[in-house]
Protein backbone atom coordinates (compact mmCIF):
# COMPACT_ATOMS: atom_id res chain seq x y z
CA UNK A 1 0.00 0.00 0.00
CA UNK A 2 1.01 3.23 -0.77
CA UNK A 3 1.61 4.48 2.85
CA UNK A 4 3.78 2.04 3.99
CA UNK A 5 7.01 1.85 2.40
CA UNK A 6 9.63 -1.00 3.46
CA UNK A 7 12.24 1.21 4.78
CA UNK A 8 9.69 2.56 7.72
CA UNK A 9 10.04 -0.40 9.35
CA UNK A 10 11.98 -1.78 11.89
CA UNK A 11 14.02 -4.98 11.17
CA UNK A 12 11.91 -7.30 13.56
CA UNK A 13 9.04 -6.23 11.67
CA UNK A 14 6.64 -8.96 10.15
CA UNK A 15 4.80 -7.59 7.39
CA UNK A 16 1.86 -9.94 5.89
CA UNK A 17 1.03 -8.44 2.13
CA UNK A 18 -1.87 -9.86 -0.11
CA UNK A 19 -3.40 -8.30 -3.17
CA UNK A 20 -6.27 -10.61 -4.63
CA UNK A 21 -7.46 -9.64 -7.92
CA UNK A 22 -10.77 -9.86 -9.07
CA UNK A 23 -10.49 -12.39 -11.14
CA UNK A 24 -9.23 -14.76 -8.34
CA UNK A 25 -11.84 -13.67 -5.95
CA UNK A 26 -14.05 -14.29 -8.44
CA UNK A 27 -13.02 -17.91 -8.94
CA UNK A 28 -13.18 -18.65 -5.14
CA UNK A 29 -16.68 -17.10 -4.25
CA UNK A 30 -18.58 -18.19 -7.96
CA UNK A 31 -19.13 -21.46 -6.08
CA UNK A 32 -21.15 -20.13 -3.02
CA UNK A 33 -22.61 -17.21 -4.89
CA UNK A 34 -25.69 -19.33 -5.61
CA UNK A 35 -25.78 -20.12 -1.78
CA UNK A 36 -25.24 -16.31 -0.98
CA UNK A 37 -28.26 -15.28 -3.29
CA UNK A 38 -30.66 -17.34 -1.65
CA UNK A 39 -29.61 -16.46 1.90
CA UNK A 40 -28.62 -12.78 1.70
CA UNK A 41 -29.23 -11.37 -1.80
CA UNK A 42 -28.17 -7.61 -0.23
CA UNK A 43 -24.87 -9.42 0.24
CA UNK A 44 -24.39 -11.15 -2.81
CA UNK A 45 -25.20 -8.13 -5.06
CA UNK A 46 -22.07 -6.36 -2.71
CA UNK A 47 -19.94 -9.01 -2.96
CA UNK A 48 -20.53 -8.53 -7.10
CA UNK A 49 -19.48 -5.52 -7.15
CA UNK A 50 -15.70 -5.74 -5.39
CA UNK A 51 -13.01 -5.35 -8.26
CA UNK A 52 -10.38 -6.01 -6.21
CA UNK A 53 -8.93 -6.32 -2.87
CA UNK A 54 -5.45 -5.75 -1.27
CA UNK A 55 -4.73 -6.93 2.75
CA UNK A 56 -1.77 -5.73 4.50
CA UNK A 57 -1.18 -6.61 8.54
CA UNK A 58 2.16 -5.60 9.87
CA UNK A 59 3.23 -6.36 13.57
CA UNK A 60 5.91 -5.45 15.60
CA UNK A 61 6.31 -2.34 13.79
CA UNK A 62 6.86 -0.35 17.25
CA UNK A 63 8.91 2.66 15.74
CA UNK A 64 7.00 3.75 13.13
CA UNK A 65 4.23 6.30 12.50
CA UNK A 66 2.19 4.05 10.27
CA UNK A 67 -1.39 5.30 11.84
CA UNK A 68 -0.31 9.01 10.57
CA UNK A 69 0.78 7.77 7.77
CA UNK A 70 -2.50 6.02 6.98
CA UNK A 71 -4.55 8.97 8.02
CA UNK A 72 -2.38 11.23 5.60
CA UNK A 73 -2.75 9.30 2.42
CA UNK A 74 -6.44 9.10 3.59
CA UNK A 75 -6.70 12.72 3.69
CA UNK A 76 -4.40 13.72 0.94
CA UNK A 77 -6.60 11.28 -1.30
CA UNK A 78 -9.83 12.36 -0.90
CA UNK A 79 -11.43 9.74 1.26
CA UNK A 80 -14.03 10.51 3.55
CA UNK A 81 -14.69 8.62 7.05
CA UNK A 82 -17.47 6.76 7.25
CA UNK A 83 -17.41 4.96 10.41
CA UNK A 84 -14.84 4.38 13.73
CA UNK A 85 -15.26 2.34 16.01
CA UNK A 86 -13.46 1.08 19.49
CA UNK A 87 -13.98 -2.68 19.81
CA UNK A 88 -11.76 -4.96 22.65
CA UNK A 89 -9.01 -2.28 22.81
CA UNK A 90 -8.71 -2.04 18.48
CA UNK A 91 -9.00 1.22 17.03
CA UNK A 92 -11.52 0.47 13.59
CA UNK A 93 -12.17 3.17 10.87
CA UNK A 94 -13.65 2.59 7.32
CA UNK A 95 -13.44 5.50 5.38
CA UNK A 96 -14.92 5.35 1.44
CA UNK A 97 -13.91 7.66 -1.64
CA UNK A 98 -16.55 8.51 -3.75
CA UNK A 99 -17.06 9.29 -7.62
CA UNK A 100 -20.41 11.10 -7.77
CA UNK A 101 -23.25 8.39 -6.48
CA UNK A 102 -20.66 5.12 -6.75
CA UNK A 103 -18.65 4.00 -3.81
CA UNK A 104 -14.83 3.51 -5.45
CA UNK A 105 -13.11 2.90 -2.84
CA UNK A 106 -12.93 1.31 0.64
CA UNK A 107 -10.43 1.62 3.30
CA UNK A 108 -10.25 -0.31 6.57
CA UNK A 109 -7.53 0.49 9.22
CA UNK A 110 -7.47 -1.63 12.64
CA UNK A 111 -4.85 -0.58 14.80
CA UNK A 112 -4.06 -2.51 18.83
CA UNK A 113 -1.62 -2.01 20.88
CA UNK A 114 0.71 -4.34 18.77
CA UNK A 115 -0.47 -4.62 14.97
CA UNK A 116 -1.95 -2.53 12.19
CA UNK A 117 -4.10 -4.31 9.30
CA UNK A 118 -5.08 -2.34 6.72
CA UNK A 119 -7.87 -3.23 3.79
CA UNK A 120 -8.09 -1.87 0.36
CA UNK A 121 -11.11 -2.68 -1.46
CA UNK A 122 -11.79 -1.44 -4.92
CA UNK A 123 -15.69 -1.34 -5.91
CA UNK A 124 -18.48 -0.25 -8.12
CA UNK A 125 -21.28 -0.12 -5.47
CA UNK A 126 -23.68 2.32 -6.03
CA UNK A 127 -24.86 4.54 -2.90
CA UNK A 128 -28.36 3.53 -3.10
CA UNK A 129 -27.21 -0.18 -3.24
CA UNK A 130 -25.04 0.48 -0.05
CA UNK A 131 -27.71 2.05 1.42
CA UNK A 132 -30.48 -0.71 0.75
CA UNK A 133 -27.68 -3.33 2.49
CA UNK A 134 -27.40 -1.56 5.56
CA UNK A 135 -31.43 -0.78 5.52
CA UNK A 136 -31.48 -4.57 5.34
CA UNK A 137 -28.95 -5.68 8.08
CA UNK A 138 -30.74 -2.98 10.06
CA UNK A 139 -34.11 -4.96 9.47
CA UNK A 140 -32.48 -7.87 10.22
CA UNK A 141 -31.06 -6.77 13.58
CA UNK A 142 -34.94 -5.40 14.74
CA UNK A 143 -36.54 -8.85 13.81
CA UNK A 144 -33.64 -10.51 15.90
CA UNK A 145 -33.69 -8.37 18.96
CA UNK A 146 -37.92 -8.79 18.79
CA UNK A 147 -37.50 -12.67 18.37
CA UNK A 148 -35.49 -12.72 21.35
CA UNK A 149 -37.07 -10.62 23.44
Amino acid sequence: MEFAKKSDFSNDAEIVSINVPRILMKSFIIGKMKELKEDDPALAMAIKKIKKIKFMAVSGATTTNLSDKFNSYLAKNNFEELMSLYSEGARITINTKMKGDKVKNIMLGIKDSEDHVFVDIKSDLDINELNRLIEEYEDKKEQNASIVQ
